[in-house]
């Protein structure tokens, strides 16, 4: 029978010493449940608010300790409280700070917390989990950690995601331009296109840098995707270059991107982006008049989305062909697909797609010499966009000349010219194959390219060229909150004037007529 050897027990701690771990924190008072009710309700939402102010005071003074300790306080004490958005508000500032602080991985399980509830009114300061879950899509997985080959990078990575969620692009482009250095300091090209792909796209949404230092990452970006090995990954990234360069009006190299995305989109085993990115291939070689090089990847693309019963990015395809036709002279051909567009945005409940059809309908009409059944057109746009919110004046200013023009022709009060088709914005990208979409996040640089950036020769006139958006995606594997579109699209660049329904003063004109 073995010995049994005495134990001798642990010397006790020293009086008066004690040892806490590096990087361990007090927990938050208020988060037990044996938590102490202190104050009433009104004198603990009191000193909640002179908290915030002491903490947003001690952010702007670069004094982050102080203003987490202010804002942990103000969290602690709003567990004590029954309002939701009150708990939901220092949530989101203590997250805030966490990332200021340099944690950006604590300051997102913070960020989080601030979501409403299923079924709960959003309100309040709001963390958008959709953009932040985008923006860490496609990194590489042991880049993430906080363990990984390059955690600095890693932490920049998550710190841009944090502060896309946080609605603050011009930040997140320069935390994603620093992970973009030190993946390739580590010679990690995967990992540094992807971030400089995210950056170019967060500079783009915060229309704080030039076209130039833009279309500089984009061609980083680029030089990179040739030594990247995964061919879904490399698809990805040169359609977001594409989209990037679309928004720049740089449509030569936004089509060769466009191209080399296909080409690595046929070449990934169960790749499901290619529809997509033929709609914006042929979208960009409608920019750059080359209609008859667009007809196949159109008619491609319609197919595809037909067949994956996705109607609304069906009809926009149907959109850019009938659009290709029109310039083409084929009048014909381009009010049957108008037609065909019109019944896929019926299907899909996409109003303003209506009305583009109807009025590129009017047009084809008009060209075929039926006034009559073109005026019916023009009319059904009209109340079409009256329904529309947020819509140009000068779309219904537009569409209230073509309508007059049109008029004239009919009651024969004097010959008139050819009317110039106006082209339709039918297109969307490539939806990234596991993501979720940056909502209505368009900036136009045009101004920006005319003023020095790199356009290219024989760009098409302003208004020409279809815009490129990011389509939705698959839903994400956290709750997306819809905020922004809010963003942006981040904040939109097109804003409607007043009376952006643009119908209002068509009495007034036919009157005139008649």
């Amino acid at each position: 029978m073995a010995s049994e050897e005495p134990t001798t027990p642990p010397a006790p701690a020293a009086p008066g010493r004690k040892r806490r771990r590096k990087g361990k924190e007090k927990p938050i008072l208020g988060e037990g449940d044996n938590a102490e009710d202190g104050d009433d309700g009104a004198g603990r939402v009191a000193e909640i608010e002179g908290l915030t102010r002491a903490g947003c005071r001690a952010l702007g003074l670069g004094d982050t300790r102080g203003a987490l300790g202010c804002f942990r306080r103000a969290v602690g004490l709003s567990l004590r409280t029954p309002t939701p958005r009150l708990r939901r508000d220092c949530a989101f500032r203590l997250g805030a700070a966490y990332v200021e602080a340099g944690k950006p991985r604590k300051g997102l399980k913070f960020l989080l917390k601030s979501q409403p509830s299923d079924g709960e009114r959003p309100e309040g300061l709001r963390f958008d989990v959709a953009a932040a879950h985008e923006g860490l899509r496609d990194f590489p997985e042991d880049l993430r950690g906080s363990g990984g080959a390059a955690p600095r990078a890693g932490s920049s990575a998550v710190m841009g995601c944090c502060y896309l969620g946080m609605r603050e692009p011009d930040r997140a482009a320069r935390c994603f331009l620093e992970a973009a250095r030190g993946y390739a300091g580590i010679h990690r090209p995967e990992a540094a296109a992807v971030a400089l792909s995210r950056a170019s796209g967060s500079m783009l949404q915060s229309g704080r840098f030039g076209a130039a230092e833009v279309a500089g990452i984009l061609a980083q970006c680029r030089a990179l995707c040739d030594s990247i090995p995964d061919p879904t990954l490399q698809g990805k990234l040169y359609n977001d270059i594409g989209l990037g360069y679309s928004q720049l009006r740089i449509f030569p190299l936004a089509a060769e991107s466009f191209e080399r995305a296909l080409t690595a989109c046929r070449g990934a085993p169960g790749c499901s982006g290619e529809a997509a990115v033929l709609q914006n291939l042929g979208a960009a070689r409608n920019a750059l008049r080359r209609f008859n090089a667009a007809l196949a990847p159109h008619r491609r693309a319609a197919a595809l989305h037909g067949a994956a019963g996705n109607r609304r990015a069906q009809g926009q395809c149907f959109g850019n062909l009938a659009y290709a036709f029109s310039q083409l002279g084929e009048h014909e051909a381009a009010a049957e697909n108008y037609l065909h567009a019109l019944q896929a945005f019926r299907d899909s409940g996409d109003v303003h797609g209506q009305c583009k059809a109807c009025e590129g309908l009017g047009a084809a009409r008009f060209h075929l010499g039926d006034p009559q059944r073109a005026v019916g057109h023009y009319q059904e746009a009209l109340r079409l966009l009256s329904r529309c919110q947020g819509t140009p004046r000068a779309d219904g200013e537009r569409i209230v000349t073509e309508l007059t023009r049109t008029l004239q022709l009919q009651l024969c009060l004097r010959p008139t010219p050819a009317l110039d088709l106006v082209p339709l914005q039918f297109c969307s990208p490539l939806p990234h194959i596991s993501g979720t979409q940056l909502r209505g996040r368009t900036v136009s640089f045009q101004d920006a390219v005319r003023g020095g950036g790199e356009a290219a020769q024989g760009d098409p006139p302003r208004g020409s060229a279809p815009k490129l958006r990011h389509p939705p995606a698959l839903p994400p594997s956290i709750p997306a909150v819809i905020a922004l579109r809010a963003a942006p699209e981040p904040p939109r660049s097109t804003r409607a004037g007043p009376g952006g329904r643009g119908g209002c003063t068509v009495l007034s004109q036919l009157c005139s007529l008649l």
